[in-house]
């Protein structure tokens, strides 16, 4: 592979970088860290605000050590993918406990965190401690690709590392991910902006957009969920800890069967019966549906009322089951689709969309 000029991209990079917050000089490797974590799979715009929050809540690493994990979940409430949120609570505690909150300085001792992998442990060294380690996301891969005229189904890693300059990798990684993010988009690249132009093969070529290669997508998986808002007569609701590994692990929802082996619709007694052990009325009112996507699938929730006659709760399938005043119900760390079915019980809650 050709030699790439590294200084147009870093002058270009200290005109036009974005004022992130968790750029701001010196360099908090706790704030990279958590930059770096909430960034995976998720929009710079809807991260800014979690990060300014989260940091109010938990400023150090021994503050989110000490935290309880239902906090930890609840500050992270909408962000999704929440194995992040679990894995970063556990490394902080294995931080806190082995080295008095101390962040390693080197790709070897980071990969060694829970949820910490190659990119993270890359991005963590360069930014923060200004080592020599690579970094390969998904802006980075793309620059990458069409810089050379790659169709990136090939492993990039060397490639990576063998561009990285003798001294300031931090910079220089952060101006790919910001040229990719900013610049080199996935579609209609700003080609003239770009400070790699005269560099770039795919440029050359004329077609930017042909690299990477695209991959087909497949149809979306469709699964119906039957959802239970069981009360009994103080009017308390039962709320239903999922398991603390998983799909949306250690977060709470209202009693509903598993999309995997999901009941009839009309065996709402059964499913009730099947996930707590109580029996119910036989009155049952529909309070309408709520549909939400995840990265791989799409559920859509019917949800009905119904009132428990018999029985003690016992958690057949989940972590936890709570009876909780309706009221109470927000300081749950709540998955985004109980969020919606939360809303239809108020008296004027809007349709869902």
């Amino acid at each position: 592979m050709p030699a790439i000029r590294h200084a147009p991209l870093t002058r270009w990079f200290t005109r036009h970088k974005r004022a992130l917050p968790w750029r701001r000089e010196p360099r908090d490797p706790y704030h990279v860290w958590l930059s770096e974590v909430m960034l995976q799979q998720t929009q710079v715009a809807t991260v800014v605000p979690y990060f300014e929050r989260w940091l109010r809540r938990f400023p150090t690493v021994r503050a989110l050590a000490e935290a309880p994990l239902d906090d930890v979940l609840k500050a992270w409430e909408g962000l999704g993918y929440y194995s992040r949120a679990r894995n970063f609570h556990k490394a902080a505690r294995l931080l806190q406990s082995e080295l008095g909150g101390a962040i390693p300085d080197t790709v070897e001792a980071l990969l060694r965190l829970p949820g910490v992998g190659r990119y993270t442990a890359g991005a963590i060294a360069s930014l923060a401690f200004n080592r020599r380690a690579a970094v390969l996301d998904g802006n980075v891969k793309r620059v990458l690709s069409r810089l050379f005229a790659l169709d990136g189904s090939g492993d990039l890693w060397p490639l990576a590392e063998s561009l990285l300059p003798a001294q300031g990798a931090g910079t220089w990684n952060e101006a790919l991910m910001e040229l990719g993010a900013t610049v080199c988009t996935p579609r209609a690249p700003k080609c003239v902006d770009c400070p790699l132009r005269s560099q770039c093969r795919a440029e050359t070529l004329g077609e930017p957009e042909r690299f990477p290669k695209r991959v087909r997508k497949l149809a979306t998986p469709h699964h119906s969920v039957l959802t239970a808002v069981i009360s009994r007569a103080d009017g308390c609701v039962l709320m239903g800890q999922r398991p603390p590994t998983g799909l949306l692990g250690g977060l709470w929802e209202f009693v509903s069967s598993d999309f995997r082996a999901a009941a009839p619709p009309e065996d709402v007694a059964g499913m009730v019966r099947g996930r707590t052990g109580l029996s119910i009325a036989p009155e049952i009112t529909a309070l309408g549906s709520v549909r939400h996507a995840f990265t791989h699938f799409k559920i859509t929730r019917q949800v009905v009322a119904v009132r428990a006659c018999s029985g003690v709760a016992n958690p057949i399938g989940y972590a936890a089951l709570r009876w909780m005043a309706t009221a109470d119900l927000g300081t749950l760390a709540l998955t985004r689709s109980d969020q919606k079915i939360l809303a239809l019980l108020a008296p004027s809650a809007p349709p869902d969309r």
